[in-house]
């Protein structure tokens, strides 16, 4: 376990992720290390557009999915396009990206339906894993700074509570690795944008710094979930930064894009 996470280090073999002991339905949070990728995405690559072997990204699902006893046939992703769409994944469309053919562009998925992984990609952004023991049912949300500023995490919320029946004073969000304000450095244009499409109050989640500014996206997301009604105590923070962290996780930045995809994954 990093310093001061909340999470928990796991090991299974070479493959190595991180769980929330919040959360009571199999999950994870992927590293780097546990896979057969080589080259940038050495080796637990989960991403099948970043130039890998799709042979390797596949023999890294069965990994995945033995180590967590999940069914491989029935993981379930979608193309991350730093939107705001949701999507309900049913039981025709289970396996979408891995076993069938890629259906949508979205960047959160949804369920109330067992033995569904959905899986969520990040090498810098933030994932988010939700369940609700109220009604059983489960997400998984993208957010760059982009769906940040859309409100995505909020729309899932809002989606699952429509949807699936989720109630909100017991949905558990948990916010996995990703680049935090230590290291998310970026010009004006970017807190300019945020500022222009969710409003003043994101000011105090912005630092200047000379020049530059840097952003906190999880704490824009935790609020993000206590203004669609989760309590404060059902969000967790994992705390681990993936640029701070690079030697661990894949950071978007850290590698300037040469690089494979770690996913966070939750099933019913």
């Amino acid at each position: 376990m990093k310093p001061n996470s909340p999470l928990v280090r796991r090991q299974n073999g070479a493959f190595c992720y991180y769980t929330c002991p919040r959360l009571p339905v199999r999950h994870a949070f992927t590293t780097k290390y546990g896979g057969v990728s080589t080259g940038a995405c050495q080796s637990m690559n989960l991403g099948f557009g970043r130039g890998d072997d799709p042979d390797n990204v596949r023999r890294n699902y069965r990994i995945l999915s033995a180590a967590l006893s999940l069914p491989y046939d029935r993981i379930t992703m979608t193309r991350q396009v730093h939107q705001d769409t949701v999507v309900s994944v049913t039981a025709d469309t289970a396996g979408t990206g891995l076993t069938l053919p890629l259906a949508w562009e979205a960047d959160a998925l949804i369920t109330n339906l067992p033995g569904i992984p959905l899986a969520g990609f990040y090498a810098d952004c933030v994932v988010t894993l939700l369940y609700d023991p109220a009604s059983h049912s489960c997400g998984v949300c993208h957010a760059g700074w982009r769906g940040t500023a859309r409100g995505i995490l909020q729309k899932t919320v809002d989606a699952m509570a429509a949807q699936l029946g989720a109630q909100r004073d017991s949905l558990l969000a948990v916010i996995g690795p990703s680049i935090r304000v230590c290291c998310f450095e970026t010009d004006a244009d970017v807190p300019d944008a945020m500022e222009q499409q969710m409003g003043a109050w994101v000011q105090p989640f912005i630092h200047e710094k000379g020049p530059k500014f840097h952003v906190d996206l999880q704490g824009i997301n935790a609020a993000q979930l206590q203004n669609a009604g989760l309590r404060p105590e059902n969000i967790v923070d994992s705390g681990l930064c993936t640029y701070c962290h690079s030697d661990e996780f894949w950071s978007h930045r850290v590698t300037k894009g040469a690089r494979g995809v770690q996913a966070g994954i939750i099933c019913l």
